[in-house]
C-alpha cells in the first residue's frame, strides 16, 4: 500500500498561512471577533504543519496529517517538548484551544474582542507567542 500525501507542498501551506494572517487581520479590524478566533487557530495549525514538514524533511505531509488537532499537530512537530506545563508556551497553546474550535464554522457571532485579543496575544506575543516561537521552525 503506498503512502498518500497531502496536495499542498509547504510552498502552498506557507501561502496560504499568508493568507489567512492577511484575512485575520481585516477580521480583527472589521470586528468580526468570531472569525478572527476560527482563523486563530487556522494560522496555528498551518504554523505547526509547516514546522512539521521541516521536521520530517519533507515537502508534503502523509494524509494522515489533514486534521485539526493541535495537540496532535505539536507532538508530531517535535517542539512538543518546548511546551511543558506551566511554560508559558503551554498556557498560550491553551489559550488558543480554550476559544478555538472547528465548529465555529458553523457559529453566529458568538466569540467577544476580549476572547479574540487573548488569541492574539497568544499567538503574535512576540516575547512568548506561538507564532514568533514556531516559526523559528519553519
Amino acid at each position: 500500500m503506498a503512502l498518500k500525501f497531502i496536495q499542498q507542498d509547504a510552498t502552498t501551506l506557507r501561502a496560504a498561512y499568508q493568507e489567512r494572517k492577511a484575512e485575520y487581520d481585516a477580521l480583527r479590524a472589521a470586528g468580526r471577533w468570531t472569525g478572527a478566533v476560527l482563523y486563530a487557530g487556522t494560522l496555528l495549525e498551518l504554523a505547526l504543519k509547516l514546522v512539521m514538514c521541516r521536521h520530517l524533511g519533507v515537502t508534503n505531509l502523509p494524509t494522515i496529517f489533514q486534521v485539526h488537532d493541535l495537540d496532535l499537530l505539536l507532538c508530531c512537530s517535535g517542539q512538543q517538548s518546548r511546551f511543558g506545563s506551566g511554560t508559558v508556551l503551554h498556557k498560550n497553546l491553551s489559550r488558543i484551544q480554550d476559544h478555538w474550535a472547528m465548529a465555529l464554522r458553523y457559529e453566529g457571532a458568538i466569540k467577544t474582542q476580549q476572547d479574540a485579543d487573548d488569541c492574539d496575544k497568544a499567538l503574535f506575543d512576540p516575547a512568548h507567542g506561538l507564532i514568533p516561537f514556531l516559526s523559528q521552525y519553519f
